[in-house]
């Protein structure tokens, strides 16, 4: 395998920095590989060394190897998981957002950290609030957000090291880069907080931030509000350089690959702008985007799945469907590439996998 190729999807986004995009074996025209139910899937998978990760609103964390297409392990929480999991340090981390089933029931909400190798649990700590905010790897520490309003840093022994309080709940995933974690909160402030978890800045948006996560390039931070803003700040001061309005609320993280950022949003339309906030393309769909689109480096092609049931492939130059697959049921879970392969979940239960193309070997 080429060194130029980093073939693990090894968190939410792909990359703690939540770009969306990282340095793997591109998919060209996908072929369908291997389907398998697993029950409703809201969470983002990842993939590491040929094994899959990959949780479900039931409270169920599976370990797929992809090669043999079998479960390797499974692990039962009994409370539902719609964050992604993260792989670190050996261990899978998740956590469960248990009223999304239970009520009003906040009591059985945990932290898990689990042996990749065989699922058994090596720690847990009780939150006082659901999770939706996907872990983050921070060192050998995890970045997470609460809805009781916290962002939360435990060590890899499950230790709380601090907490930075926001003044309504955090449902947004973290991103890290250079030391500094980036989050929103429902507050309508995006924070910039660094290792010791102290303010550097704050900068008040037009609405919550939600399930929108800070994407972080060198120099900027995108990140969408629930009122319909688009937003690029500068990551050092948090002043916007741009912003966009739209008519619906952008849940959806965003895609930053090469000169350009591409956002879902819940008015069914992907949005393409260049780094100065020009428009380059825009594409329609019959339904809500809330996943959010991932592709590789190195490829043409980006993919995500919308509330019409399909998974969509997207040339990112030109905006134009390259090809759709349809589903049975909603798809919030946003796409895992990786080795020149497509992982996606949907609430119709089933995981779907998709691998490179290749002609048949009696064609020339």
């Amino acid at each position: 395998m080429s060194s130029k190729y980093n073939e693990s999807w090894i968190t939410f986004r792909g990359n703690p920095r939540r770009t969306g995009s990282i340095k793997t074996r591109p998919l060209t025209r996908s072929l369908l590989y291997w389907t398998i139910r697993l029950g409703p899937i809201i969470s983002s998978p990842v993939y590491e060394n040929g094994f899959l990760y990959v949780a479900n609103i039931t409270g169920r964390i599976f370990c797929l190897d992809i090669l043999r297409r079998e479960i390797r392990w499974h692990q039962n929480f009994g409370s539902p998981i719609v964050s992604s999991p993260l792989i670190t340090n050996n261990m899978i981390v998740c956590a469960t957002f248990d009223s999304w089933i239970n009520g009003d029931s906040l009591e059985n909400n945990f932290v898990y950290c689990l042996d990749k190798n065989d699922g058994s649990i090596i720690w847990r700590v009780q939150m006082r609030g659901n999770i939706f905010s996907s872990p983050c790897s921070a060192g050998k520490n995890i970045a997470l957000g609460s809805m009781d309003n916290n962002l939360y840093l435990l060590s890899s022994r499950g230790e709380i090291i601090w907490n930075f309080k926001t003044k309504a709940e955090v449902w947004s995933s973290p991103s890290y880069h250079d030391n500094i974690f980036y989050f929103g909160s429902d507050d309508g402030f995006i924070y910039s907080v660094d290792t010791d978890g102290l303010l550097r800045w704050k900068s008040k948006l037009n609405g919550k931030i939600r399930s929108s996560s800070p994407c972080v390039s060198d120099d900027s931070v995108f990140v969408g509000t629930y009122k319909g803003g688009i937003y690029c700040l500068n990551n050092m001061d948090g002043i916007a350089k741009w912003n966009k309005n739209i008519s619906k609320p952008v849940l959806s993280s965003p895609l930053f690959v090469k000169d350009k950022v591409m956002f879902g949003t819940s008015d069914c339309t992907l949005y393409c702008f260049d780094l100065i906030g020009s428009k380059i393309w825009e594409f329609k769909t019959v339904g809500k985007i809330w996943s959010s689109p991932s592709s590789s480096e190195f490829g043409k092609l980006m993919f995500f799945g919308g509330l019409d049931s399909y998974i969509y492939d997207i040339n990112s130059s030109t905006g134009k469907q390259e090809w759709k697959f349809p589903t049975m049921d909603d798809i919030d879970s946003s796409p895992c590439l990786s080795n020149g392969m497509l992982f996606i979940g949907s609430r119709d239960g089933v995981l779907y996998c998709f691998e490179r193309y290749r002609d048949p070997s009696y064609i020339h």
